[in-house]
């Protein structure tokens, strides 16, 4: 009968000593998480302490405040340095403490963090408005330079048209012959205004001068 509460309890107190020991390393190991609140990080370490509590395993109270100060976020580090001098880990309880974070939590970091979240979606909607008014004036140049292209390629192919038609006389103004074939150019000293200019005119030597008035 000895033997077997021996083992029984034997067998209670490893299986005691083996929580303890997975507890304290979960204690050891504690830190504050990223964007953690002060109510849900202590949340989870007080229930590390009160099992630990269960199995008679416990910690001094200015352990416990030290080891919260330890345990928080860089952000939170000018906060802590300021309890360790101004007041001390022997002088603020553990509820203490999580009432003096929490007043610091709401009144400097809450309003800090909104600030900064305001900041960043101005940001995101700034770069947004950029990139759109970019966008919108790619667009538009890029139409400028098809309508360009458009004019040039009409204006080449009616240049082409232009030259490769008949040929227009720079005299009369019509289609079909140039200037130096202009039939109406050789009828043009028998138009009114034709000024007869004096010809010389020379006979088996002799010479006579036939002149003739400009009319």
């Amino acid at each position: 009968m000895w033997d077997k509460l021996e083992v029984t309890y034997e067998g209670t107190d490893q299986v005691r000593e083996a929580k303890i020991d997975f507890l304290t390393q979960e204690y050891e190991m504690f830190r504050m998480k990223e964007g953690e609140k002060i109510d849900d990080m202590f949340e989870r370490f007080s229930k590390i302490i009160n099992d630990l509590h269960a199995l008679k395993k416990t910690y001094a109270n200015k352990d416990l405040v030290r080891k919260i100060l330890r345990s928080l976020t860089p952000k939170w580090r000018s906060k802590a340095d300021a309890i360790y001098e101004s007041i001390g880990v022997s002088n603020v309880t553990i509820d203490g403490l999580r009432g003096n974070l929490k007043t610091y939590e709401s009144t400097i970091l809450t309003p800090s963090l909104d600030e900064q979240k305001k900041k960043g979606i101005a940001l995101k909607a700034t770069k947004e408005t950029v990139e759109e008014v970019s966008s919108d004036d790619d667009n538009e140049f890029g139409l400028v330079i098809k309508k360009f292209q458009k004019f040039i390629k009409k204006e080449f192919e009616r240049k082409g048209r232009k030259h490769d038609g008949p040929p227009k006389c720079f005299g009369c103004g019509e289609i079909g012959h140039i200037k130096p074939r202009c039939p109406r150019g050789k009828n043009s000293k028998n138009k009114p205004g034709f000024k007869k200019q004096r010809v010389y005119i020379s006979w088996g030597g002799d010479s006579g001068d036939e002149s003739t008035d400009q009319e």
